[in-house]
């Protein structure tokens, strides 16, 4: 299932509205007429940049007459509203219309081709429609064009009037309107198909998409509001030009959407405001502006390829980052007190090759009967105290340990390139119990957590069984990855880096229920983890050595037990049980009745006492024709 929740629900929301209502105020801070004409010319650079962006960024289709497009809505506008006398606002939206059935004759040439041969085919018919205009004088103007254009106005009231202010509004709309327009069009079935196309044809064809079918609706969707802003354009300068088909005019496109960066819808946008804003900032520097502003572009290039949007998402995740890491070192020192009441256990900060950990530690059990120490690895965006239930319940018989892993709970957020992954967690798991002089315990592990646990035992970590939950092992990926898993919503929030307020609470009342007095910890662990390791952990997820695993569960080298919920949202049960197992207990997994993604916690008994079964057949393994079923 795909996740794609309403823009309401997304972490864009408030930045959005934010923005909005400093664009809406800004006439009151800037009443001169220049500041608004150059606001004005940035909403309509901005419609027109973020719109290519859909054919260039998003379709990966070099389509170089994007510009004769907004320039056709220009003359649509001229001929409509001035030489057949049509009212200004029907010519408008008619640019657009116009525009969409040219894209569609461009279309038509470039279905087949790819690359080099767009580009040329595109430019050629750009500057076809740029002879037909100016031969048509009669019509266009020739080569001096059309001027004194209709401009807009509604019952007598001109929108020049009031230093350009009808105006300034009706570009604002019409740039909310593209963007709304671009937002939903992108992740529709029709946005999907061109995205698939740009990043593996072949495949996208193989899935039934058509190339022909989606590179026309690719440029007629994108010259919709293009030229709407030509006819726009057209009745604020009042003029229908052929230098709209010229270099310049490209060259100032171009350039605002691979600084604002290609592919991003908001990218053009924001850049579009930065380079009007700027050239014209610095317009007494004569030639001096236009070296600077190449300047500006090609150091944007240089350092953020992905042009302005990547920087600004750069900055939110530092921003996050450091949220995330000074509210695990607050809570290190404010809330022990009660981390450690809770499980019933001290907590310690463990140095290990991948920064320092929290590490819960119940110490040596009272009980005379030696038992292997338990091992406890919590899952994506959770914490050691999740634990709690079975801290209490078998701390009298074994020394039980957990710790929070990189980037979660109170341990430090990592270096992601190298600690955010599941080999590196398994590293860590050695460094605590190293530290702590624990030898051969037995290992659960609870979601990413249960991949950690198989990892540490495949990598031949003397271990007296592992146990997992909420965790198909995997015996082909990424293959296999469909197939394990039901690709619920809440599961593919499992790799975003970035919550938005309600996805917060979704993904946690997923794995750990819902928010009560007792499972509030839980939630707010969610709101701690380091946002980069989710997105870390799922890329790094594919370069694991699952074969080594795999082999080790079927030669059944280690005592090994599933345990998971039979109703667990995100899990295959079927593909579970299809797998080989050499020495699993009781012959086959084990599901706990109404548990959930997280058993443990949320039937505590019934989990304990299955676990209990394990580990004492783990450790003392029944003759031969024995075993339990």
């Amino acid at each position: 299932m795909r996740y794609d929740p309403p823009f309401r629900k997304t972490t864009g929301l408030i930045p959005t509205l934010i923005a909005l209502s400093v664009l809406a105020l800004l006439p009151f801070v800037f009443t001169d007429s220049y500041s608004r004409h150059i606001l004005i010319l940035a909403f309509v650079f901005a419609i027109v940049a973020s719109n290519w962006d859909l054919s260039l960024g998003f379709g990966g289709l070099f389509n170089f007459a994007h510009v004769a497009l907004f320039a056709i809505g220009v003359y649509t506008y001229g001929i409509l509203a001035k030489t057949l006398d049509v009212s200004p606002w029907l010519a408008m939206p008619a640019g657009g219309l116009v525009a969409m059935v040219v894209a569609a004759l461009i279309a038509l040439p470039v279905l087949r081709l790819s690359g080099i041969y767009v580009i040329l085919v595109t430019i050629a018919f750009s500057q076809l429609v740029y002879q037909i205009v100016i031969s048509q004088s009669d019509f266009t103007g020739g080569t001096s064009g059309m001027v004194l254009l209709p401009a807009l106005d509604i019952d007598g009231y001109r929108f020049v009037k009031n230093n350009r202010l009808g105006y300034y509004y009706t570009g604002l709309v019409l740039l909310i309107a593209s963007t709304a327009f671009l937002y939903t069009f992108t992740r529709s079935r029709y946005g999907r198909a061109i995205i698939a196309m740009r990043d593996n044809k072949y495949y996208a064809m193989a899935r039934g998409v058509s190339e022909a079918r989606t590179r026309l609706v690719t440029l007629m969707a994108s010259a919709l509001f293009t030229g709407i802003a030509g006819g726009f354009y057209g009745s604020y300068v009042r003029v229908a030009s052929p230098d709209a088909f010229g270099l310049g005019f490209l060259t100032l496109l171009l350039s605002i959407l691979l600084l604002g960066g290609a592919g991003t819808i908001w990218g053009p946008v924001v850049a579009a405001f930065v380079i009007t804003v700027f050239s014209e900032a610095i317009g007494d520097l004569g030639p001096w502006r236009n070296i600077l502003i190449a300047l500006m572009i090609v150091l944007v290039l240089v350092f953020y390829p992905g042009g302005l949007w990547a920087a600004i998402q750069e900055g939110r995740e530092i921003l996050n980052t450091a949220i995330s890491g000074l509210k695990a070192r607050i809570r290190r020192g404010r809330e022990k007190a009660a981390r450690e009441a809770r499980l019933g256990a001290r907590e310690r900060m463990i140095e290990t090759r991948h920064g320092p950990v929290a590490v819960s530690d119940t110490g040596a059990p009272k009980s005379a009967d030696p038992a292997p120490p338990v091992l406890m690895i919590h899952g994506n965006s959770s914490c050691k105290e999740v634990f709690t239930h079975q801290f209490a319940a078998f701390r009298d018989r074994h020394r039980m340990i957990a710790f929070d892993l990189p980037g979660h709970g109170v341990s430090a957020n990592a270096d992601p390139e190298k600690t955010y992954n599941v080999q590196a967690y398994a590293e860590v798991a050695e460094d605590v119990l190293d530290t702590l002089g624990a030898e051969a315990p037995i290992v659960f592990g609870w979601s990413l957590g249960g991949y950690v646990a198989l990892e540490l035992a495949a990598r031949g970590r003397p271990v007296s069984g592992v146990a997992i939950s909420g965790t198909p092992p995997l015996a082909v990926a990424p293959d296999d990855i469909g197939a394990a898993y039901d690709a619920t919503s809440h599961f593919i929030l499992a790799g975003k880096q970035f919550y938005a307020p309600n996805e917060t609470r979704a993904f946690a009342t997923s794995t750990a229920g819902p928010k009560t007095a007792e499972s509030a910890f839980l939630h707010e662990a969610v709101t701690r983890t380091d946002g980069r390791a989710r997105f870390y952990m799922i890329t790094k997820l594919m370069v694991m050595n699952w074969p080594r695993q795999m082999r080790m569960l079927r030669e059944g080298t280690v005592p090994f037990a599933i345990l998971n919920g039979s109703d667990d949202p995100f899990l295959n049960h079927a593909y579970i049980a299809s797998l080989a197992y050499g020495a699993i207990w009781t012959g086959k997994p084990n599901d706990i009745e109404a548990g959930g993604h997280a058993p443990f916690y949320a039937r505590p008994e019934a989990f304990n006492e299955a676990f209990a079964s394990f580990i004492a057949e783990a450790c003392h393994p029944p003759v031969a024709g024995q075993r339990p079923e």
